[in-house]
């Protein structure tokens, strides 16, 4: 056997001899020498082996009806595995330096192309889709990361072996995201890792065949990466490459955060439908993008002195006498606000045909109820900027998109409902059955000013929890766990405590309340979570898709409706669930002597199957959404039902904002000019929000075209500033009753 001494110049970057353990080595054409060894033939069948098991193992995906072209790509990937493994067993010389830089170039130009196939391939785009503006562009901010690194390095192998598994791991986690709440992985959701950790065992984390050829592709980056050759180049070319890369990443960086350059070209985040933003334009331009606005900026022209006379405007009355209204209850009523875990009503999407009605009760409910559709500022997921705007009256389409108001801009005391009501002598209390620490709320409670907080522990043991926890948070055993504590008491359904359960305890924490003050309670549920593809035993499906509007691609493909959708239906059933649930609370608060007012509504819709929505809506694609069409995914809805006379109402619009004020009105207290100051703005502006707003006529205002309130909105946004984020200059006496 041929064993040869020549120096190749490719492979490690510094100059190495085939020596003796080589198994056999050629010399093709002039410059080329291809060689091998026992561990590198170990090497590459092992790595064959273990990427051929994982295309095989995930044949029915690549094979699925739904997957366009699977067999190809069943092929294709069969085949780079293959090719993956003969990279690997073998060594790819070049017997000369210059052809070798020469090689090595070239391919570090050719491989960001294939690592935006990969990521994007998560995202299911495929590079050739885009327009060549978004894949030069594309390119560029690829080649800038890799520039980065390879001044900080001066090596090619470096950039391709650190950067390339970063993107991979970027588009991973935004795939299981989107596919987990409906939108994309933004840089706010870093401040979220732990809540997410809380209930990510909900989640189905199988890998599918876009996460397959992701892998394959990652694989070949880091081959290719590996084997490259690092030029030798003289001093002056050293400076030359590094300086031109800092200079260039410097540069657009500088452009980038303080100036509006690339917004004015349209090199903006989709604020309004980020996942839209995602798919036409990329994972990872979009995820830089969103982080020039993760500080929130003071609004053009602030100033807190301003504030009162911003509200008084409204109000039509004098700032410097603005404040607080009078109590109008003959006696103050107890207060309980629930805020439903993604309760929604989809007939609003469409005319959805169910087996059962899935909301009777609340259908039903009319009398001393006032009740409507709710604009709230997330889908699928996000519960907590539901709450706070609900807690504040603060819209969070003044924060930047995806940014989370708990996590952070609440980081002190703050006023609030909470606030209002104790100062009229309340009692205050929340109740979440789940983990304290999610969405930060045992801080942020606090902040509010909250009395007590009671969360999971108060109604599953610890030990339960530990034993839990050790099981792999195995879903059965926690059911039987809790089942053997407390037999019979429907606790859970599915892994999350019941609604049923969870109003239990809201009339067990009324029962048991300090009777010299009235009860305020703010309660947020979690039966309805998501997670809708997990079945466990506790659970039976009551509600299924019977029918869908119009001519349905699924109906035409002879698809049975009833069993295409199982997200779909179990969210259904969860609602016919917690419908029942609020039946009851109801029928106890009836008998109740004490006057008592209850507000519950929905936190977003659910994240359900992204070709149901589709199909439910009449379109074919959610990325083709109109404006006021993608506000219909943003409607939950609420009901202020009272166990005494008042005034029936149906609200058509009305963003969550505005809600609590609506609760107070109700409720007859005393009002905080600020919260004055918010129901004379929703008799204007009924809906604000990131994606557009209504006026009082019904008419729709997309965000960022021509608007005819956009004063009303700027003062608006400038109390919101002096409300949440200045601290030293907040107007109090605007925002609590007692100075």
């Amino acid at each position: 056997m041929l064993v040869s001494h020549r120096k190749i110049a490719a492979e490690p970057s510094e100059q190495t001899s085939v020596n003796s353990s080589a198994l056999f080595s050629h010399t093709f054409y002039r410059y080329f020498t291809v060689s091998t060894t026992l561990r590198r033939l170990i090497a590459g069948g092992v790595l064959f082996a273990l990427l051929l098991t994982l295309v095989l193992v995930h044949t029915d995906e690549f094979l699925g009806k739904d997957v366009a072209c699977g067999g190809l790509l069943y092929g294709l990937s069969l085949a780079a595995v293959a090719v993956l493994g003969t990279l690997t067993m073998l060594r790819w010389g070049v017997n000369s330096r210059k052809v070798a830089a020469l090689v090595s170039t070239v391919v570090v130009a050719l491989l960001p192309i294939v690592a935006m196939t990969m990521a994007e391939c998560l995202n299911g785009v495929f590079t050739w889709d885009w327009s060549p503006r978004t894949l030069m562009l594309n390119y560029v901010l690829y080649m800038l990361f890799y520039g980065t690194v390879y001044v900080c390095s001066g090596s090619y192998r470096l950039p391709m072996l650190v950067v390339n598994p970063l993107i991979f791991l970027l588009a991973l986690t935004n795939h299981y995201v989107y596919a987990f709440r409906g939108t994309p992985f933004v840089p706010m959701d870093l401040f979220a890792a732990t809540t997410a950790a809380n209930v990510a065992t909900a989640y189905d984390f199988s890998p599918n065949y876009q996460i397959v050829i992701s892998i394959l592709l990652l694989v070949f980056l880091l081959i290719a990466g590996y084997k490259l050759y690092t030029p030798a180049f003289q001093l002056v070319g050293k400076l030359a490459t590094r300086v031109f890369f800092s200079t260039l990443t410097v540069t657009i960086l500088c452009i980038y955060l303080f100036t509006d350059q690339y917004a004015q070209a349209g090199l903006a985040p989709d604020f309004w439908n980020q996942a839209r933003g995602y798919h036409r334009t990329g994972v990872v331009m979009n995820f830089c993008l969103n982080t020039k606005y993760v500080n929130l900026k003071a609004p053009g022209g602030y100033d807190a002195g301003q504030t009162d006379d911003l509200m008084a405007e409204v109000l039509e009355e004098d700032a410097d006498v603005l404040g607080p209204s009078a109590a109008t209850a003959e006696t103050v009523p107890n207060i309980i606000c629930i805020m439903n875990e993604s309760l929604a009503n989809l007939n609003v999407l469409g005319d959805l045909q169910t087996n059962i009605e899935y909301m009777p009760f609340l259908n039903s409910l009319t009398e001393n109820t006032i009740r409507g559709n709710l604009y709230v500022p997330v889908i699928g997921s996000g519960t907590s900027n539901t709450e706070f705007e609900f807690l504040t009256g603060v819209s969070t389409s003044f924060f930047p998109a995806g940014s989370n108001a708990y996590m952070l801009y609440v980081k002190e005391a703050l006023p609030s409902l909470v606030s209002t009501l104790m100062e009229q002598g309340y009692s205050s209390h929340a109740f979440h059955p789940y983990y304290a620490s999610g969405w930060n709320r045992r801080a942020v409670y606090d902040y509010f000013g909250f009395s007590r907080f009671t969360s999971l522990g108060s109604i599953v043991p610890n030990s339960i929890l530990s034993q839990y926890a050790a099981s792999g948070s195995n879903t059965e055993v926690l059911i039987q766990l809790v089942e053997d504590a407390y037999p019979g008491e429907n606790t859970l359904l599915r892994r999350y405590v019941s609604d049923s359960r969870n109003y239990r305890e809201v009339i067990n924490l009324f029962e048991n309340r300090n009777r010299n003050e009235p009860f305020f309670l703010f309660n947020v549920t979690m039966q309805n979570h998501g997670g809708y593809t997990e079945q466990a035993s506790n659970f039976e499906e009551q509600v299924w898709v019977t029918g869908l509007p119009g001519n349905s691609t699924a109906q035409a493909a002879g698809i049975d409706v009833s069993t295409a959708y199982p997200k779909t239906n179990q969210f259904l059933s969860l609602m016919k669930y917690s419908d029942d649930a609020f039946a009851e609370l109801i029928a106890y608060f009836e008998q109740v002597q004490e006057p008592t007012v209850i507000c519950m509504f929905g936190d977003h819709q659910p994240s359900v199957e992204n070709s149901f929505i589709q199909e439910l809506m009449g379109v074919d694609s959610l990325y083709s959404l109109s404006a006021e069409a993608e506000m219909q995914r943003y409607v939950t809805p609420f009901y202020i039902w009272a166990n005494y006379d008042i005034p029936e109402q149906t609200i058509e619009r009305l963003s969550v904002n505005y809600l609590s004020s609506y609760v107070l009105q109700t409720a007859g207290v005393a009002l905080p000019a600020y919260n004055r100051y918010l129901l004379k703005l929703s008799e204007t502006l009924p809906v604000i929000h990131a994606v557009g707003c209504y006026d009082a006529d019904g008419v729709f205002h997309a965000s960022g075209n021509r608007f005819p309130y956009a004063a009303l909105l700027d003062s608006y946004e400038r109390i919101a500033y002096n409300y949440i984020i200045d601290s030293k200059g907040r107007q109090e006496q605007l925002y609590r009753l007692a100075g």
